[in-house]
């Protein structure tokens, strides 16, 4: 039977920012989104301080709201390769002490420890080591949360149970009772939709998700959810840690600007400057397109999308900037001021760019190469357009990918 360790870190940005700045230590504070603090109304927390947590700042909040509710509340724009740092230092330490390493998030990863631990009592052994490693190359205001399971949902429920620096095992002759003392939203899987449709169907506890018929389960969430939760709620997850990245199914960028925009010229400049971000990604992953989508969000939070099948792959910005333009000027409300764009890209074929017998098509397949080995070795913000010159995109975590590494 498998020994899984699931390792997350506590309030993460702002504990890196604690530690960084000991000024900061023993302070509520929070970390906004991209614009930072040049516009409270638009900003977003997205990690508040263990000391914040206590006062009720508990992101995701606006910034104004979270002010309103703790003013003396300290206010930090992200670094974004700070955190990058870190979160490579915590898989290292992963990876020297466990079989295989799986990243979940920037914060956060699985790990196979079957081998290295053979039993339980090894286990508790490996997860001290590995914290020890963290403490010794993060410091000690970058504590963690761990848990240990027979398998993936068990361990990542473990390490949520205590917080901060918690350590959790579950043996297996454990997992039943340990699932019944938790509330079934805890489950990472049971999202508030699926915990309302249990609940509708008088389900709201594990031990009831145990007596429910697994046709029913199946009806009411078709085969793959119903079957899981059927066999979670008996402790029992085969998925395994996988250290390998999927293949990208799509591969996109969106941006919510620091004001709205209205005139024609500077919605243009950043859609060019965000096609040119999605294609550098496509080619540093030796991926081409089919299928451009846009889409596009107002003033008031409506929004429109729309997409578009290529006459033949691309993998350059200005070949889906112009895709992008023709969308937006199809489904755009001219009424109303743009909050956010986004491009995306589907239908990945994986090749490099397509041959051109055209001289000016070869001259640009150059250009774009030199431009690659720029960004590839100073970053995407390193080189741009000249029409793109004045547009800057803060840099920001998403999923476990931070984009100065996209």
């Amino acid at each position: 039977m498998s020994i899984i360790l699931h390792i997350d870190f506590n309030s993460f940005f702002a504990s890196v920012e604690q530690q960084a700045n000991p000024f900061l230590r023993g302070k509520p504070i929070a970390i906004t989104g991209k614009r930072g603090l040049k516009d409270m109304k638009r900003s977003i927390i997205a990690t508040a301080s263990i000391e914040a947590k206590k006062l009720g700042i508990k992101p995701p909040i606006s910034a104004i709201e979270a002010k309103q509710i703790c003013p003396q509340l300290i206010l930090l724009p992200g670094d974004m390769r700070k955190y990058s740092e870190i979160t490579k230092r915590m898989l290292k330490a992963l990876r020297d002490n466990s079989d295989s390493v799986e990243q979940f998030s920037t914060d956060e990863a699985f790990a196979d420890i079957t081998k290295t631990a053979q039993d339980y009592f090894g286990a508790t052994i490996i997860a001290q080591i590995i914290r020890n490693e963290i403490k010794k190359t993060c410091g000690n205001r970058c504590t963690v949360s761990i848990g240990i399971g027979p398998n993936r949902t068990i361990a990542k429920l473990a390490s949520g149970t205590i917080k901060p620096n918690g350590f959790t095992v579950i043996q297996p002759n454990k997992v039943l009772s340990f699932l019944d003392s938790q509330p079934i939203g805890n489950l990472c899987g049971i999202g508030r939709a699926t915990e309302a449709h249990l609940n509708e169907l008088g389900i709201d506890s594990f031990p009831k998700l145990r007596l429910a018929d697994k046709e029913l389960l199946l009806r009411e969430f078709k085969q793959v959810t119903g079957n899981w939760l059927y066999n979670i709620a008996r402790g029992i997850d085969n998925n395994l840690v996988d250290p390998l990245e999927e293949a990208p199914k799509s591969v996109g960028h969106s941006y919510t600007f620091p004001y709205d925009l209205e005139l024609d010229g500077e919605i243009k400049t950043n859609l060019l400057a965000l096609a040119d971000q999605v294609a550098y990604r496509l080619r540093k992953d030796k991926l081409s397109a089919q299928v451009v989508s846009f889409f596009v969000r107002y003033h008031d939070f409506s929004g429109n999308h729309a997409q578009i099948r290529l006459s033949q792959p691309a993998q350059d910005g200005l070949t889906l900037y112009k895709n992008a333009w023709a969308l937006l000027d199809r489904v755009r409300n001219n009424q109303k001021r743009i909050r956010l764009m986004g491009i995306s890209t589907s239908g990945l074929l994986e090749s490099d760019a397509p041959v051109s017998l055209f001289l000016k098509d070869k001259k640009m397949q150059h250009t774009l190469k030199a431009y690659d080995c720029i960004a590839h070795k100073f970053g995407s913000q390193a080189i741009s357009r000249a029409a793109t010159m004045k547009t800057f995109f803060q840099e920001r975590a998403s999923g476990w990918h931070y984009d100065h590494e996209l």
